[in-house]
C-alpha cells in the first residue's frame, strides 16, 4: 500500500442545513474519513513486518528454487527462516535457508520474494549473503540481486578479478542475507 496522495473529505453541501443534526452527521463522517486516512499514513511509515517466527497470519518463509526447472528443495528444520519489513514500497528482506537437497532443480540458484521488484533497467538493487556450504560456480563469494518486474532475486558470484556469474544451483548449503529493494505500488 502506498501512502495516499489525495484526500477525500465527505462534503456534501447539499446534504449540509443549519440544523444541529445534519452538522452532526458531517462531522462524524469527516472525522471517520480522516481516521481511515491517518491509519494509511501510520501503516506506511510504519511499515509490516512478514515473519514466519512472528505471528502465524504474517508468514513468508523464504524458499529457493532452479531457474530452469524449480525442483524439490529439501530445507533443513529451523532453517528457513525469513523476516520482511515492507515500509510504503521500501522492502528489506532477511532470510537464513538451509537445504539439503534439491530435487530436480537445475539452472541458477533463486530465492522467491513475498513482494514484487519494481520494474527498473538493470539490477540496483543488490544485498549480502553468507554463504555456508556452498560450492562456488566460480568466484569467491556470493551476493543477492532483486530481479526487476519478478518476485524474484537471484544468486551472483563475485571475486578479485573475476567476472561475477550465476551462481547455480548445488545440492547443499545455507545463505543467509540481506536484501533491499523497492516494491511496486498497491501490491
Amino acid at each position: 500500500m502506498t501512502i495516499p496522495t489525495t484526500i477525500d473529505f465527505p462534503l456534501r453541501p447539499e446534504s449540509l442545513t443549519s440544523d444541529i443534526e445534519s452538522i452532526q452527521i458531517y462531522l462524524s463522517e469527516l472525522t471517520v474519513a480522516l481516521q481511515e486516512m491517518y491509519e494509511i499514513l501510520a501503516d506506511n511509515a510504519n511499515g509490516n513486518i512478514l515473519s514466519n517466527a512472528y505471528q502465524q497470519n504474517q508468514q513468508w518463509i523464504p524458499t529457493l528454487d532452479g531457474s530452469s526447472t524449480s525442483g524439490t528443495f529439501t530445507y533443513v528444520t529451523d532453517h528457513q527462516i525469513g523476516w520482511v519489513k515492507r515500509q510504503g514500497i521500501m522492502i528489506d528482506v532477511w532470510f537464513d535457508i538451509a537445504w539439503t537437497a534439491v530435487g530436480t532443480a537445475t539452472g541458477n540458484l533463486i530465492l522467491n520474494l513475498p513482494y514484487e521488484v519494481a520494474e527498473t533497467d538493470e539490477k540496483p538493487f543488490v544485498g549480502i549473503c553468507q554463504p555456508s556450504s556452498i560450492t562456488f560456480t566460480g568466484g569467491t563469494g556470493i551476493v543477492i540481486n532483486a530481479i526487476p518486474n519478478s518476485f524474484t532475486a537471484d544468486f551472483w558470484n563475485i571475486g578479485d578479478g573475476f567476472a561475477t556469474a550465476n551462481q547455480s544451483v548445488v545440492s547443499s548449503g545455507q545463505l543467509i542475507g540481506h536484501l533491499r529493494y523497492i516494491g511496486v505500488q498497491d501490491e
